[in-house]
């Protein structure tokens, strides 16, 4: 039998990796680096693993609700091959999801439901100053799950009132009250937010935001007020008290920590004005707080370190 001829439409064979990486368009470095960082992460838990990233690259992006999520196909020296997606980051075996579509679909409904979860618990940062307050502010979202008739959001608005007393009463201690002036009720939250405001906002520079702090407390202490008392209170009064307090509770946290912490105005080794102050209680120092420059990475806890003891005298 006559050999049958050779098709002129053969697939070519893979490519190497090392002849992908001398034509592939190169994404930024750090953006390179935090994928990598994060697959060898995840892949290395065990002693025994000694997995390393030989390739990576960007294949497609996408914005869904506002958030951008990036997929990468990963290649490791198993070999093995991963998608990452960002938005936030996860990985996926390409084994078990071979179609990138259908993972990246599987991805962004994966995260709107750990959103949805996380909406409901306070912001890593504030929860750590101000526990007490915060708690109790997730007590109330706890609340609001179960919430079907008007006296159930009218105890979402209660436990929104609780919220704001343990906030005023965890900040009373060191602040004192001007000669020949009465110190509030432990339970004033008006009243005592003049104090806070004008102990952690000091100066002509803050006026504004002490005039903020002090009207934006008044006005949820009264909206909370209503939504205690009214008898016609729904799930969407409730969410607004919910709304408000964790406004007013999140403003307080950071004029309260920019005091306390007093970080640089710019990072030393940079210049960035992305510098954050992040309070730990294991932090080995009074007060509790490290300054970061989320640029470049310096901290003024590393700094201490660095920097040579005073020889004895």
């Amino acid at each position: 039998m006559p050999k049958k001829p050779k098709s002129p439409c053969t697939i070519p064979e893979t490519p190497s990796i090392d002849a992908m990486k001398h034509v592939a368009f190169q994404e930024a470095d750090h953006e390179r680096d935090d994928i990598v960082e994060y697959v060898e992460w995840q892949s290395n838990k065990s002693k025994d693993s000694a997995v390393e990233v030989t390739y990576l690259e960007r294949v497609k992006s996408e914005t869904v609700f506002g958030t951008e999520h990036v997929a990468w196909d990963v290649h490791t020296n198993e070999p093995r091959r991963w998608w990452v997606i960002t938005g936030p980051t996860n990985l996926y075996s390409q084994e078990l999801f071979p179609s990138l579509d259908y993972t990246f679909s599987l991805h962004v409904g994966l995260m709107a439901r750990v959103a949805s979860r996380s909406s409901k618990r306070a912001p890593s940062r504030e929860a750590q100053r101000l526990r007490a307050a915060w708690r109790r502010w997730e007590t109330a979202m706890e609340a609001l799950d179960g919430a079907t008739e008007a006296e159930d959001f009218q105890a979402v608005g209660m436990r929104c009132r609780e919220t704001l007393v343990a906030l005023v009463k965890s900040l009373q201690k060191p602040i004192g009250t001007p000669e020949g002036q009465a110190r509030p009720q432990a339970s004033n939250v008006p009243d005592w937010f003049d104090h806070i405001a004008r102990h952690h906002a000091p100066g002509s520079r803050n006026e504004r935001v002490r005039s903020y702090l002090r009207t934006t407390a008044q006005e949820t202490w009264q909206l909370l007020n209503w939504l205690t008392h009214t008898s016609s209170a729904g799930l969407q009064d409730a969410q607004l008290g919910l709304d408000a307090t964790s406004h007013l509770l999140t403003m307080t946290t950071r004029v309260v920590v920019r005091n306390e912490a007093e970080p640089p105005a710019t990072c030393p080794t940079c210049g960035s004005y992305r510098i954050a102050a992040i309070f730990d209680p294991e932090i080995p120092r009074d007060p509790s707080y490290v300054s970061l420059c989320q640029s470049c990475g310096w901290n003024d806890l590393d700094e201490d370190a660095a920097s040579p003891e005073p020889s004895p005298t």
